[in-house]
Parts: C-alpha cells; sequence; structure tokens
C-alpha cells in the first residue's frame, strides 16, 4: 500500500526525538539499523520510486547535462481520492516506531517532519527503472545492466503538499507526549463531507484531501561515452498515469532509431540475469499500454516523451528507445536468415492434425528487417485442405495423415516489398511402434518410414515424463525400409516410459518428438538386508542396509506385535531401529518387524521374534549346607592329646 513498503521498511532508522535534531556528523549513515538488520540503501535498493508513492498522476521532467555524464529531474505527482487517505493510514500506522503518537488514526505535522526525512534519504538509493548505453541497440539481457542510472547521493530532495491539510475541519491539537508547541493534527480516514478545507466552499467539487508530491533530484550517467549511438532503456513495470520527458544536448543528427515496447519483464533487481531473458531487437510486440512522441526543440535538441499506462497490474514491461545520428538506413526489403528453414527444407512432425507448426519464438528469428521484424507481414499459403493460417503470431495447419503437405512462406514489409518465398514439405516421417508394453532392458522399438521421405536418423530413449530424455541412444539411419533396435533404459521410475525420438538429416529440420506407447515399468521392492541385531541390558536393536532397484525413495515403519512403534534411523544407505527397552514389555515373545516400502507401495519386511523372558527371570536362593559333626567339634590339637593321654595314665595308674 502505497508508503507502506518504504515505511515499514526504514521507519526504524530515524532516532527518537528527530525533530528536535539532525543526525549527528560523526554518525555513519549507512549503519544497520539494528544488530542484525540490513542497511537503508539495502532496503531501499529493490524498490521504486511508484513504491513509495502511489501516485494518481505524474510528470518527470528530465534534462541530461551537455557532458552526458548527469540528468536533472523535476517530477510533480498527485494523490487523489481516498487514494490520499490510504497514504496518509499507512504513514500513521508505521510512524508509530518514531512517535508515541502514531497508529492512533491522526496524523500530525510532527510526524509529518519524519516522513519528509525518510523519503528523501531512502529515494537516493531507489532503482531509478532506467538505464543508458551507448554503442550497438541493445535489450538488456544477462550480463547487462539496463538499469545503470542512478540517483546521485545527497541530491534528492522531496517535498510535499496537503499531507496535513492545514484548514481540516476536524483538525485538533497534537494531545502527544512530547508534541511541539504549534503541532496540529488531523484524522487519516475524513469523515462523509471529505472537510479537509474549511475555507472552500464543497459545492465547488474540489478535491480537498488530495495530496501533492515534489521532487527535485540529480541522476548519474554512465555510459555514455559516445552519444553518437545509444539506447534508452525504461521499464515500466506496474505503471499508470505517468508521464516522462528527457531532453537530450544538442547532438548534430540525432534520431530515433527504433521504439519498442516489450512485455513481460519485471523491476525487480535480484534476478540475476536482469529480469529476463533479453528479447530479440525488433521482435518485440507490445500491448499498446505506452506510447511515445518525440519534439525538436528551438534549439535543435530533442525531447523524447513516453506514457506508460498499464490498465492493470503486476505486469512486466520494458519500453526500449534506440536513436543514432546515422542517416535514415534505405528501405530494403527483409531477408531470411540461416536460422529459418531453407527452401525446400522437409519439416518433421510427430503426429498428425491440426497443430501450430511455428510460434513467434521461432519465426523472429526467420528475417531480418531494418525496421524490426514485429512490423513484417508472414504470408503462408498451401492447399486448402491443409487449412493454413497465421494469427496471433502464430503459424498454424492441418498435417496430413499420409503423405506432405506443402507450405509456401514470404514476408512483407510495410513497404509491400517481399523476403522471396521458401516452400516447405511438411509431415509425419514415420510409425513407431513396439512388440511389448512390460519395459524391458534393453526394450525393442521400431521404426518405419513413411513413403517419400529422404533418408534421416533418429536417436531414441526413453522418459518417465512427456518430455524429452536426458539419454538418447546413438543414431539410426532410416531409409526405404524400417529397422527394430534394442533401446538401453536409463533412469526410468516405476510407471509409464515414453519414447523420445529426435530427428535430423540432410535438409530435415532437427525436432523431437514424445511418443506414448501404452509402456510401463513394473516396480520391484526395496531390498532389505540385516546386518547385526541383539540385546544390550534391557535393550534390543537390529540395523541393516537397504537399496530400492527402481531408484525410488525407501521410507520405514517399525512395528513391534503388529503396533506402529518408534521410528527408523536412515544415513545414506544404513537403517537401524532405536533401542528398545523390553524391560516395560510383558513377559514373552514379541514380534518386531521392520518395513521398508518404496514410492510405489512396494514393501520389504524383516522381522524378528524377540523373547525377553530373561528380564524377568527369578533370581535362584543359595541353599543350606548339610552338617558335618566331625566338621563341628573344634580339634584337640597337640597339647591337648599329650595332656588327655596323661590324665589317661593317671586314671589308670590309681585303678590298679
Amino acid at each position: 500500500m502505497v508508503m507502506m513498503t518504504i515505511i515499514g521498511m526504514v521507519i526504524s532508522w530515524l532516532p527518537l526525538g528527530y525533530q528536535q535534531g539532525g543526525l549527528d556528523e560523526s554518525e555513519e549513515r549507512r549503519e544497520q539499523l539494528g544488530p542484525d538488520e540490513p542497511t537503508l540503501e539495502e532496503r531501499c535498493s529493490t524498490i521504486t520510486f511508484e513504491d513509495m508513492f502511489e501516485y494518481t498522476r505524474a510528470i518527470f521532467n528530465v534534462q541530461i547535462s551537455s557532458d552526458w555524464n548527469s540528468a536533472d529531474i523535476q517530477a510533480v505527482a498527485w494523490v487523489n481520492g481516498t487514494l490520499a487517505d490510504d497514504v496518509r493510514q499507512s504513514l500513521d500506522e508505521y510512524i508509530a516506531q518514531i512517535y508515541p503518537s502514531g497508529d492512533d488514526g491522526w496524523i500530525s505535522t510532527d510526524e509529518r517532519e519524519g516522513v519528509r526525512a525518510i523519503a528523501s534519504e531512502c529515494i537516493q538509493y531507489t532503482i531509478t527503472r532506467m538505464g543508458m548505453r551507448d554503442g550497438s541497440p541493445h535489450r538488456g539481457g544477462e550480463g547487462t545492466d539496463w538499469k545503470n542510472v542512478s540517483w546521485t547521493e545527497d541530491e534528492v530532495l522531496v517535498e510535499e503538499w496537503n499531507l496535513v491539510p492545514p484548514r481540516h475541519s476536524e483538525s485538533r491539537e497534537c494531545s502527544g507526549l512530547g508534541s511541539s508547541s504549534d503541532c496540529f493534527e488531523v484524522p487519516v480516514y475524513p469523515d462523509n463531507d471529505r472537510d479537509c478545507d474549511s475555507d472552500l466552499d464543497p459545492s465547488s467539487g474540489s478535491d480537498e484531501c488530495r495530496l501533492m508530491l515534489w521532487l527535485n533530484a540529480t541522476l548519474t550517467i554512465s555510459n555514455i561515452n559516445d552519444p553518437s549511438q545509444f539506447t534508452l532503456a525504461y521499464n515500466a513495470s506496474n505503471m499508470s498515469g505517468a508521464e516522462y520527458h528527457i531532453t537530450f544536448p544538442v547532438t548534430e543528427g540525432l534520431r530515433l532509431d527504433m521504439w519498442e515496447e516489450c512485455e513481460g519483464r519485471d523491476v525487480q533487481a535480484e534476478l540475476d540475469d536482469f529480469a529476463g531473458v533479453a528479447p530479440l531487437r525488433g521482435s518485440c510486440i507490445g500491448d499498446g499500454s505506452s506510447s511515445y512522441s518525440l519534439i525538436e526543440n528551438e534549439d535543435t535538441s530533442l525531447t523524447y516523451s513516453f506514457y506508460p499506462n498499464m490498465p492493470q497490474w503486476p505486469i512486466g514491461e520494458d519500453i526500449f528507445a534506440d536513436f543514432t545520428t546515422a542517416p535514415i538506413p534505405v528501405d530494403e526489403p527483409p531477408v531470411w536468415t540461416e536460422n529459418a528453414p531453407s527452401d525446400g527444407a522437409w519439416i518433421p512432425r510427430g503426429n498428425s492434425g491440426p497443430q501450430i507448426v511455428a510460434n513467434w519464438d521461432q519465426i523472429q528469428n526467420w528475417f531480418e528487417d531494418e525496421a524490426g521484424v514485429s512490423n513484417l507481414n508472414l504470408n503462408c499459403r498451401g492447399d486448402s485442405d491443409l487449412e493454413i493460417s497465421y494469427s496471433a503470431r502464430k503459424l498454424s495447419m492441418d498435417i496430413p495423415e499420409a503423405g506432405t503437405g506443402q507450405l509456401v512462406c514470404e514476408a512483407i514489409d510495410n513497404a509491400g516489398q517481399s523476403s522471396g518465398n521458401r516452400t516447405w514439405n511438411i509431415g509425419v516421417p514415420f510409425e513407431i511402434s513396439t512388440s511389448s508394453t512390460d519395459l524391458s532392458d534393453p526394450h525393442p522399438v521400431t521404426i518405419s518410414p513413411a513413403e517419400g521421405w529422404p533418408d534421416f536418423y533418429v536417436e531414441i530413449g526413453f522418459s518417465s515424463t512427456f518430455s524429452e530424455s536426458d539419454y538418447h541412444s546413438s543414431p539410426y539411419l532410416i531409409q526405404d525400409s524400417g529397422i527394430t533396435e534394442n533401446i538401453p533404459v536409463v533412469g526410468i521410475v516405476p510407471g509409464p516410459a515414453y519414447v523420445s525420438v529426435k530427428i535430423s538429416g540432410s535438409n530435415v529440420n532437427d525436432i523431437q518428438a514424445i511418443f506414448d506407447l501404452g509402456i510401463e515399468k513394473g516396480s520391484i521392492a526395496p531390498v532389505l538386508t540385516v546386518n547385526s541385531e541383539g540385546w544390550d541390558g534391557n535393550s534390543w536393536t537390529m540395523s541393516g542396509q537397504f537399496s530400492d532397484p527402481d531408484g525410488e525413495e525407501v521410507n520405514f515403519v517399525l512395528k513391534i506385535d503388529g503396533s506402529s512403534i518408534g521410528s527408523v534411523s536412515v544415513s545414506g544407505n544404513t537403517w537401524s531401529t532405536p533401542p528398545i527397552d523390553f524391560s516395560v514389555w510383558s513377559e514373552g515373545i514379541h514380534l518386531v518387524e521392520v518395513q521398508a516400502c518404496d514410492e510405489s507401495n512396494l514393501c520389504t519386511n524383516e522381522q524378528r521374534n524377540v523373547n525377553n523372558s530373561k528380564l524377568f527371570a527369578e533370581p535362584e536362593l543359595e541353599s543350606e549346607q548339610p552338617k558335618d559333626n566331625s566338621s563341628v567339634l573344634p580339634s584337640m590339637g597337640l597339647l591337648g592329646l599329650i595332656i588327655a593321654s596323661s590324665a589317661a595314665l593317671i586314671y589308670s595308674g590309681r585303678r590298679d
């Protein structure tokens, strides 16, 4: 929304209390807006003036300096009706990051000062949309920065009128903390009366709430060392209601050589090829949304004006203007180029019936003309049965089922001059078939030539999509009789297998065609191996390797007793289950299953019966040893034995 883009990007650059003073001169102006934020320059370098200010109408006057190194630009823009309300609302929403009073449905004179500072600082880094390069005419493209005109730093000034209408019927004093003494504010959306100027009579019908913007700046121009021949390019993507008036220095003999409106390329700067493939000079067919004029001034200088006015967005557009001091060339007839089919050429088609045989991308390369090929009229004719037509820059005809049709074409310029006729033979050069619809490697393919065609070569391959194969077999010569060749199969996934054929030959145009012969490739289930399995404490794991013969992606499922549990880890061509703690499972035998399925839903399983009973076994108690009296009584020892013997002798002597 209008200013939302730029304000949201750079609002935090302004410090609190900015209205009380400028930036410290010692502060680096391009410093980061935050520790991880891009610089102001980086933020603004991907947007345009129109991204900052969505205007109703704007006029840009550009005066190029006499040395062609710079240009002064003065612009005025009008923002009318409810579009002005949207601008104020966007500013109020984002100004809250600077002023506490922001995002309250009102916009103040204090907040306006912050907007002015942001706009002038940021514009100097934005995309100018313009490019100027001397030398041969160009149309941009890879390596050619056609937006090489830049704003000159510190020479950009933006002013506004009526952002905060001074006589608004609903104005009030600012109530925000820290507001200046003369601050007042107005609602971003006026009431139904839209009385933004109480001094005006409402019956006058004036748009009292409108805004106006002024831009004064300097542009830096590079790559104009010789102004005798140069291209001025302008990207008019998503522009309406604008007019540019560019006045060149007095240059004797300077004239406009070619002007083109080229559709399709966007203005965004980050694309490596500078927003699209460069069109062929003179081939652009514009939509008419842009126009131009050229005026010679009293001092003999030229003013080039153009008026981009796109009816709808988003859409990309380039406007190219080639200037030169060279004399106006003689109007010569258009000529055929080496890119066009030669006279008498044979043009093969993959099938018969009504079809487009050439589009503008091809036709624009068939001719050359000093006024550009887009100004040529292509005239093609042949037998009425062929139903030849040229409409919307496309050449169509009905290709016969048998034989060939003759097509005669020429290009005619605005002066009625002709390139001369070329006659071509167009038809289907062969029939193609196979003896089997089940794909094998190699697979047989039969080519049977159509009658009347000269010798030609074919290269044959297979593709899993209805597009050109990445691999084709060596060329096979097709003469009067057909051939059957066993074609290698490379990189085909299960499913339909299409036959890709390249055709070439002497005076035979090269083409590539795709054929659906109903061939199918069956799928083979993944191969799963187990390298290790076993216990580690209470946990059990299993791991191994896998592959898929068809090269399809393989997904794994881990199941225990039929229920999906956890996931299988995959690294390269190896797989492994997580450690399964069977101490938390019931005692007994459990079925562990690893299932591997490919994209064709063919699966391979590895199953193991895991008995966790050992984790639940009761530990055995130590048995009590039987008593042995001999071992229980203490030994008497030698001294005890002597004492006992002595006592016995004494006892024995007494008895005697």
